[in-house]
């Protein structure tokens, strides 16, 4: 079985951040994990790092506390060299794992066994991203499907997607697990770019037109995995607040406005993952 690594580089400077991050981390902190690999940025850092020591081996822990003046990206390669895995995974703390981990351990599987640079967790939609795969060759394996996104391929989903009137996808996601070759790839294009703030991570995603990070092997889904807490994506009713399978404490808007104010918010709910667990047990 094959071991991947978690990265983060996340900005925690609420108490709802918070508690989502601790509810996101129990949710599949128990899968085969290699080393983490954690910067954190925000008021409650400390906090987090605290959390993490208190559930997590020091040995297989690396928390960083970086926000220099050369930006995420920048920033972001200084933690990779302390990763030891080919596939990492790209962690945003706000996204809940709705399988059991061992359906985790078995994709990282077919990823390392079938040499998968890249695949999206989260976000399924009811399985966007399989229906392009009708446009293109491609192979698949007990969870994933997976094809070679070179030129061709490229070709072939622009013009499906103009066919469709559909916008295309994007080719690299944050919410992703990635290989460490990758991984190392896109940041060093991203850190060079300027079309988002340098010290924000957003220059990291590659839209379908951003096709200088081809070629690579992209997989895809069969199922669910992840599920956003409060980001319906465009489809009404997806999100887990919407599914009625986590508290609505705060929305979405809400806790925009909070970041902005830096004011705390408390409470929270047992049994947030059991219900969520108990809702998808048929697929578990």
């Amino acid at each position: 079985m094959n071991k991947f690594s978690v990265f983060a580089n996340f900005h925690i400077d609420t108490e709802e951040r918070f508690l989502r991050l601790k509810d996101s981390f129990m949710s599949f902190y128990k899968a085969n994990i290699n080393d983490w690999c954690i910067n954190i940025r925000g008021k409650f850092k400390n906090d987090v790092k605290k959390f993490f020591e208190k559930n997590l081996s020091c040995e297989n822990l690396n928390v960083f506390f970086l926000e220099s003046e050369e930006g995420w990206c920048s920033d972001s390669l200084e933690i990779l060299k302390k990763v030891k895995s080919k596939i990492i995974f790209f962690w945003i703390e706000d996204h809940i794992c709705i399988k059991d981990v061992d359906k985790i351990n078995a994709i990282v599987d077919e990823m390392v066994l079938n040499e998968i640079d890249h695949l999206i967790y989260t976000f399924f939609h009811e399985g966007i991203f399989i229906d392009p795969l009708k446009a293109i060759e491609h192979k698949q394996k007990e969870n994933v499907y997976f094809f070679n996104y070179d030129k061709r391929n490229y070709e072939n989903l622009k013009n499906w997607y103009i066919e469709k009137k559909i916008d295309p996808h994007y080719l690299v996601s944050a919410c992703s697990f990635i290989s460490y070759d990758l991984f190392k790839r896109n940041l060093t294009i991203s850190k060079k770019s300027s079309k988002y703030n340098k010290m924000l991570p957003f220059n990291f995603e590659k839209n379908f037109y951003k096709k200088e990070i081809i070629p690579f092997v992209n997989g895809v889904l069969k199922e669910e995995l992840f599920v956003s807490i409060d980001d319906n994506h465009g489809q009404e009713g997806y999100c887990l607040i919407d599914r009625k399978l986590y508290p609505d404490r705060v929305s979405k808007k809400e806790l925009d406005t909070i970041r902005k104010t830096n004011t705390s918010i408390y409470g929270n709910k047992e049994g947030i993952l059991k219900k969520i667990f108990k809702r998808f047990r048929k697929n578990i």
